[in-house]
């Protein structure tokens, strides 16, 4: 029997190769010596694992696998995403292995290889007894690898009595096939989950509303269940919920065999990221317990909805003609990629011919028509839909209006504006018109050919500087309209005018001064003033405002600037030369005191006699009404003889001077004395007579308003009656100091004395 180099261990170097025996003694010499040297390797090297070698060739095949044997299965270089299935029968328990071929030898090593690292975890099924298929897509975190796959009935002296220990020989048939993955199968492979735990076959996935998903599964160990979830409900799932957090009508519980679920995604769920999740979790319940590892393959995949959609950016049914439209068909749910760039085609002409191929179409039509647009799709797994968009086309194209203004006009207040526009439209224009700031100007609804038009303006103060829009609008014979619009900035080109002012002045150092000054621009709303004072100097003020107040504390020319500025930041000056004057604070002080003082004074003298004369009016006035109203007796004048009574009761100031000294009164003449003192007194000191005289002795005498005595040097003394308060005068004769007299005017008896 002749071995293939297949047939031989790949730690086994020496092997049957076909040669031909040959008679030399030589060659049988060195064959005897390399079987000998051959059997005294093995005979120490005692941990190596020999397996009979299968290649995929021979698959589908079957084997008797003795006590403490293996088969070891060359699945050749696989490339990373490739998806296979494995098929497999086994009348007692074995352990199904799968080693990438840099991590072979550890196992045939009779290293310790139960290890992640080592051997491919989720392609691993020890103490697996039955009939059992799965699914395994080739990792691609490698390049190309070569792979081996196991059918171990070993006991291994690091199992510590784990997977199968090789106690029975095994009847095992197995068969291994590529997998050609479909348009729309998002995932399939074997997936091993720990007990009490999940873990996630795909996600995020999005689909569109109408898309069936369909969920496989088989498993080769344990009972899981399979769940779709969203994002949120996996968030809260992970985070220690229940599986209450899932789409039910999507479930797959109690994996016990192949499964199948299709679920139509509703418009709920349209767009959202949903996962597909291994759960092996107790509950809920009807589901799997979650004590046991699960291995269970899974197979996700799409069937999308295929609908072809038309849209336009402006979507209407009638259009114009020769109007040149866009249609898209990118509004045809994709989500799935279920079509391609190539799938889009478009028939124009209503003879269910494709004219135009992809997702997007710019088409006019050149006459009026009921006309009708075709799109036609092709999924990535041959299906055809269609979908039909009438469109009626007639005549409604806007008018075409240019302003012929590049960019934005600079102008300034009153200066002129002219522009010209252009206009057209395939029908007829009904009126043009020109607004500013969206006011009417100027309008023209008779235009037989015209072409152009152009307008002309000017911007006066009632306007505000800044931007204004001048626009120009055309309206065709079915009403629509089309504009055109130019923008004005408008700028005040003027700077503020001063009105008069005193631009020289003479102040005293140390006096406030007040300084008040206005301007006019009837291009801004308002202005701001600055003041300068000492410009270029250490000491430079700058005050603020149209009024304000200042002191000069040195002497001498100096020169004030006020600056106005309007809105747009021009501004005008104004100079004011201010003369400063030392004062003369000694000269001044007086001269105000004197002036306050005199005037004082002067107020009170007038105020007293105003008062006095008001108030010697009243009584004359009294009087006369009185004499008038109820004429009274003429009081007479005392006779001579009450004259000498009176003057014998009043005691008499005497002087003994001499020879002219009196003894005894009646050696006086009393009647003489009478007689001069009833003489009318001088004209110069009549009331009646001098009213200014008695009033400047009215004012002396104000601090005593009952009794007045005025010593004069010629004995004559004035007094205001008791009665009527009026002033008369009594001479004494020499000697006499005292006495009692009659007022002339109301007869009322009056004591006089000279003290």
């Amino acid at each position: 029997m002749i071995l293939h180099e297949r047939d031989c261990d790949t730690i086994q170097k020496v092997c049957r190769n076909g040669w031909a025996m040959r008679g030399q003694s030589a060659s049988i010499f060195a064959v005897t010596i390399i079987l000998l040297s051959t059997s005294f390797i093995y005979a120490e090297s005692k941990a190596i694992t020999n397996c009979n070698n299968i290649d995929t060739t021979s698959l589908p095949n079957n084997w008797t696998i003795n006590q403490q044997s293996c088969v070891r299965i060359d699945l050749g270089e696989l490339n990373p995403n490739t998806v296979f299935s494995f098929e497999i029968s086994t009348n007692n328990d074995i352990d199904i292995l799968l080693f990438p071929a840099n991590s072979l030898e550890v196992y045939l090593n009779e290293q310790s290889y139960r290890n992640d690292m080592i051997w491919q975890q989720e392609s691993v099924f020890e103490n697996f007894n039955g009939d059992g298929e799965w699914h395994w897509t080739v990792p691609d975190d490698r390049e190309k690898t070569r792979w081996y796959m196991i059918i171990d009935n070993f006991a291994h002296p690091g199992d510590d009595g784990m997977g199968a220990q090789g106690e029975l020989e095994a009847q095992v048939s197995f068969d291994m096939q590529e997998i050609i993955m479909q348009p729309y199968t998002l995932f399939d492979s074997i997936i091993k989950v720990d007990t009490s735990s999940f873990s996630i076959a795909k996600g995020p996935i999005v689909v569109d509303a109408g898309t069936y998903i369909n969920i496989f599964a088989r498993t080769m160990e344990g009972n899981p269940d399979v769940f779709i979830m969203t994002e949120d409900q996996l968030n809260l799932y992970s985070n220690g919920g229940t599986a209450a957090s899932r789409i039910v009508e999507a479930d797959i519980l109690l994996v016990s065999n192949e499964m199948y679920s299709p679920w139509l995604v509703p418009e709920l769920y349209e767009g959202v990221n949903l996962y597909v999740i291994i759960d092996n979790r107790a509950g809920p319940g009807g589901g799997g317990a979650g004590t046991t590892i699960a291995g269970t393959t899974i197979t996700v995949s799409l069937d999308p909805i295929v609908s072809p959609t038309i849209s336009t950016l402006n979507p209407q049914q009638t259009y114009n003609v020769g109007e040149l439209i866009s249609f898209s068909a990118l509004d045809t749910p994709n989500r799935s990629n279920q079509i391609s760039e190539s799938g889009y085609s478009w028939d124009v002409d209503q003879d269910d011919i494709p004219d135009f191929f992809g997702p997007i179409l710019d088409y006019m039509w050149p006459n009026p028509d009921n006309a009708s647009l075709k799109l036609y799709i092709t999924s990535t797994d041959g299906t055809i839909a269609s979908t039909t968009l009438p469109i009626e086309i007639e005549d409604n194209t806007p008018p075409n209006a240019s302003i012929s203004v590049n960019g934005n006009l600079q102008k300034g207040y009153n200066q002129p504006i002219l522009i010209s526009a252009l206009f057209s439209d395939n029908w007829g224009i009904e009126r043009i018109e020109w607004l500013v700031d969206g006011i009417i100007e100027q309008s023209n609804y008779s235009l037989a050919n015209a072409f152009s038009s152009s307008f002309s303006f000017s911007f006066d103060s009632n306007y505000q500087a800044g931007e204004h829009n001048i626009e120009f609008i055309v309206t065709d014979k079915s009403g629509q309209q089309s504009s055109d619009t130019v923008k004005v900035i408008l700028s005040d080109l003027s700077p503020p005018v001063f009105n008069e002012y005193a631009n020289q002045i003479s102040v005293f150092v140390g006096e406030p001064v007040t300084f008040e000054i206005s301007a006019f621009d009837d291009e801004s709303y308002e202005i701001q003033y600055s003041w300068i004072f000492n410009e270029g100097l250490e000491d430079e003020t700058q005050l603020y405002g149209n009024l304000i107040q200042y002191d000069f504390d040195t002497t001498g020319a100096q020169r004030v600037v006020c600056i106005a500025q309007n809105n747009a930041g021009l501004s005008s000056q104004a100079e004011i030369i201010v003369t400063v004057l030392e004062e003369d604070t000694e000269d001044n002080s007086l001269d105000l005191t004197f002036i306050l003082v005199s005037l004082i004074l002067f107020l009170v003298i007038i105020s007293i006699i105003l008062y006095k004369l008001f108030q010697r009016r009243i009584r004359i006035r009294t009087e006369e009404l009185g004499k008038e109203e109820e004429p009274s007796e003429e009081i007479k004048p005392p006779s001579a003889e009450e004259q000498k009574q009176m003057w014998a009761q009043t005691s008499p100031n005497l002087y003994a001077s001499g020879e002219n000294k009196i003894e005894n009164i009646s050696d006086v003449d009393l009647e003489g004395l009478l007689e001069d003192a009833q003489k009318t007194p001088p004209s110069s000191f009549t009331p009646e007579d001098d009213l200014l005289s008695d009033l400047i002795d009215d004012i002396s005498d104000s601090k005593d308003t009952d009794t007045v005595v005025e010593q004069i040097p010629d004995r004559l003394i004035k007094k205001n009656c008791s009665s009527c308060n009026l002033l008369f005068s009594v001479e004494l004769p020499e000697g006499i100091d005292s006495a009692r007299t009659a007022c002339p005017k109301c007869g009322s008896i009056e004591e006089v004395n000279l003290l």
